[in-house]
């Protein structure tokens, strides 16, 4: 397998955990945070995750707006895009408030958008730079920026679902 096709197991890897982990999961417990908890609610580090990789795909890699922004989905999430940089304090104060089937079809679109660009790729740009942060490697930026949060949320996600009494992993 060469490291473009590696990239796209990964990160649909990624998308497959976390998509099973929340679409049994009513509202109470998307939204639940333990008392004195640090961590955010699932609905939150699932916005937080689908709203970066667009972020990250379009802005920093292809120099383009996010589909969350072309496409005015903040009127139909009930949310706006996560402000990076910006006032992350009133956002989590509205994820309340999200649409969350719609937020899972804006999800949909962002992972199809993501391997469809990614079908596009020879080994050789996996070696154009690119900038998050400090420049790197374009193959490395989607290994350990876009891939490793997919995953990493997945994960983080699966453990919330699993404290809450549900299934996290589907294994």
């Amino acid at each position: 397998m060469d490291a473009v096709g590696l990239l796209r197991q990964e990160l649909g890897q990624g998308h497959e955990i976390m998509e099973q982990a929340v679409a049994d999961l009513p509202a109470d417990q998307l939204h639940h945070r333990a008392e004195g908890s640090t961590i955010q609610s699932i609905a939150t580090i699932y916005a937080h995750t689908v709203m970066s990789e667009d972020h990250l795909m379009s802005k920093n890699v292809q120099g383009l707006p996010t589909r969350f922004e072309r496409e005015g989905w903040a009127a139909r999430v009930g949310i706006g895009m996560i402000p990076f940089g910006g006032d992350y304090d009133s956002w989590l104060a509205s994820v309340p408030g999200v649409d969350f089937g719609a937020l899972r079809a804006y999800a949909e679109q962002v992972y199809a958008d993501t391997d469809c660009y990614l079908g596009t790729l020879s080994q050789a740009d996996l070696d154009r730079t690119v900038v998050f942060v400090n420049e790197m490697p374009l193959g490395s930026f989607l290994a350990t920026v876009v891939a490793w949060h997919a995953v990493h949320h997945g994960g983080e996600i699966c453990a919330l679902k699993g404290a809450l009494g549900g299934k996290g992993l589907p294994y």
